[in-house]
């Protein structure tokens, strides 16, 4: 699984990464949605995680990029933002794609959504057989 991560701040981007590569994803990112585009044109995405507030090109508008996209129409895209407050009524989700965090959530629980997300209930059995070894 390949994922795309979005944010201008470069702690929790490599935080972020961090935590993604140890539980097995291929992450690639870039520091706004400008350079997010450039990484969606290069690679196969399987899902995007992406800040809102960022220079150039905002998460709003790499949202609305995507969701142009024959390609990348029905990738799950995750908002993980500080101003949930702010863009709550301006968000337009798909509850079956999109989804937003508040970036007080921890990155382990993040993780643990993107797993079960992405794999169901394989996510948990695969983990407890890794723990069992």
């Amino acid at each position: 699984m390949t994922i795309l991560l979005v944010d201008d701040n470069a702690d929790y981007l490599m935080l972020m990464k961090d935590a993604l590569f140890q539980n097995g994803y291929t992450v690639h990112t870039a520091e706004d949605g400008e350079v997010g585009c450039e990484v969606l044109a290069k690679y196969d995405i399987d899902l995007i995680i992406s800040d809102i507030r960022m220079p150039r090109l905002d998460g709003l508008k790499l949202h609305a990029f995507v969701r142009e996209m024959d390609r990348y129409r029905k990738t799950v895209f995750i908002f993980v933002s500080g101003f949930k407050d702010i863009y709550r009524e301006y968000l337009k989700l798909d509850p079956n794609l999109d989804y937003f965090f508040d970036k007080t959530t921890g990155v382990d629980e993040i993780v643990e959504f993107v797993d079960n997300l992405m794999f169901g209930n394989f996510s948990t059995m695969w983990k407890r057989r890794g723990k069992a070894s």
